[in-house]
């Protein structure tokens, strides 16, 4: 039996290929040079706030056992999606919920920042928490790591049993 959670991984991946080519392969690109060191000029934001969103993606999907959102680089994914494809209204409200973090956000134990990130414009919050699934599901990390991956799946199966604790596929 499928899970809401497993659903909605697979709904955004969907989502992001058909709403958000130019963004996906504009951030495919920019992580195309792994190993080399990495400098990220934000597209909508400051440098300060571009600081604050890395350290907001890596609270909504912090390191485990997989690497976090900021190692997938996801920061880099939700400012792409907000300036290519973000209203003017939800532009103004995520820079102004940055603001409001402020740099202070990252010296936070991980309970505070949970509690600061829910006192913020909740829109506002759930673009950002959105935008970071979808980014992060749909990076090579998020695909390869977090989810089950078969680069070459063979024949289709239309249904496929999972098993209790299976993760989640990111190709079929």
């Amino acid at each position: 039996m499928m899970t809401r959670r497993q659903s909605l991984l697979g709904l955004s991946a969907l989502a992001g290929h058909a709403l958000f080519p130019g963004v996906l392969e504009s951030f495919a690109r920019m992580g195309a040079h792994a190993g080399a060191p990495v400098t990220w000029k934000p597209e909508l934001l400051s440098p300060a706030q571009g600081a604050v969103l890395a350290e907001v993606v890596e609270t909504i999907l912090p390191q485990t056992d997989t690497p976090g959102a900021k190692a997938a680089r996801v920061h880099v994914f939700v400012d792409l999606a907000l300036k290519r494809c973000a209203t003017a209204d939800e532009q103004r409200a995520v820079v102004t919920a940055l603001d409001a973090l402020g740099s202070g956000f990252a010296g936070q134990p991980p309970a505070e920042r949970e509690a600061t990130l829910k006192a913020i414009e909740p829109a506002a919050l759930h673009l950002i928490r959105d935008l970071t699934l979808l980014g992060y599901f749909t990076s090579e990390v998020g695909a390869t790591q977090a989810l089950a991956y078969v680069a070459v799946p063979g024949d289709y199966r239309g249904c496929v049993q999972l098993q209790p604790g299976q993760k989640a596929w990111a190709t079929s």
